[in-house]
């Protein structure tokens, strides 16, 4: 789990063990215990916790109590919480901040749920892949869902419009409906997170594979294309000076340029033994990669 902060705190999240918040010198300032529940294949947890407001909300997942969690920021308290119809999900809950309301939204292998912050269900939509794992975002209006369980059939992604209300999934032989502005059945990621970067959505797939789609309406850009000497991948991409970014578990970075045609451009590679799983994060001018050995701080030399 990736650890949250608002600037003046630091939320982390051990699964099992609990939730603990330091201030940004490492003091404790508090932590609250979750009683520990089976994860299906004993994976453990993975939902990164997230922030808004004076709360902390957490997804656990599991397959004997799953339920969404909110902790005042400030004490740790418990200020909600929401049981939940799920076995063992990964998928880190987002909070969708839309033209009608604000809302959190949650994936999952049974359905998305979508609640207020009061955590009143304002929607679901079923038909998700059997493990859901990549994290719910928006971009430009729409909110983007998947799922992509590499044994399984169906690997949706789906474009969902604000406002939506009830169950909205699909019916047989819809791509779209009211709500959906546009969905594909079989092209969701398994571990990574989709990314959208000057108006073209890229699928990296665990086993070394992109696509290209319009996020506006789903079309494909170009068919799943293999990356050289690829491998496996865990990590997320990310985007930058016309560049699309993927780290695999292999701790190797390979470089794709952005627009309608697949071409590779570098691949950088660490050491044999920074194996990538974390997803890398960019903090001003500097990229921040995690490996199994190291910390690594890249800095842009252009920006001064």
């Amino acid at each position: 789990e990736t650890p949250a902060t608002d600037g003046e705190r630091l939320y982390c999240y051990f699964g099992n063990l609990g939730v603990f918040c330091y201030d940004l010198q490492g003091t404790p300032i508090w932590s609250q215990k979750l009683k520990p529940e089976k994860t299906r294949f004993g994976w453990g947890t993975a939902a990164s916790p997230v922030l808004h407001k004076n709360n902390l909300y957490i997804v656990n997942d599991n397959e004997s109590d799953s339920y969404l969690l909110a902790l005042d920021c400030k004490t740790g308290k418990e200020s909600l919480r929401i049981p939940r119809d799920e076995k063992s999900n990964w998928a880190t809950p987002y909070i969708w901040q839309n033209s009608f309301r604000t809302e959190i939204v949650t994936a999952g292998t049974g359905k998305v749920r979508s609640y207020s912050l009061e955590g009143k269900l304002l929607w679901s939509l079923e038909k998700m892949s059997s493990i859901t794992i990549a994290t719910p975002y928006e971009h430009n209006g729409l909110l983007y869902i998947s799922s992509g369980y590499v044994l399984d059939r169906s690997k949706p992604i789906y474009a969902i419009k604000p406002g939506a209300e009830g169950n909205i999934s699909l019916k047989q032989g819809e791509t779209s409906n009211e709500f959906i502005a546009w969905s594909q059945p079989n092209a969701g990621p398994y571990n990574p997170t989709s990314i959208i970067y000057k108006n073209f959505l890229y699928v990296l797939y665990d086993r070394g594979l992109v696509a290209c789609f319009n996020p506006l309406d789903g079309k494909e850009i170009y068919p799943a294309q293999r990356i050289p000497n690829g491998g496996s991948f865990t990590s997320s991409p990310w985007a930058y000076d016309d560049k699309i970014f993927f780290l695999n578990e292999d701790g190797s970075t390979f470089v794709l340029k952005a627009g309608k045609d697949f071409q590779i451009l570098h691949t950088n590679t660490l050491t044999p033994e920074d194996m990538g799983m974390a997803s890398p994060a960019m903090v001003g001018d500097r990229l921040l990669i995690r490996t199994s050995s190291k910390i690594y701080c890249i800095k842009n030399k252009a920006l001064k």
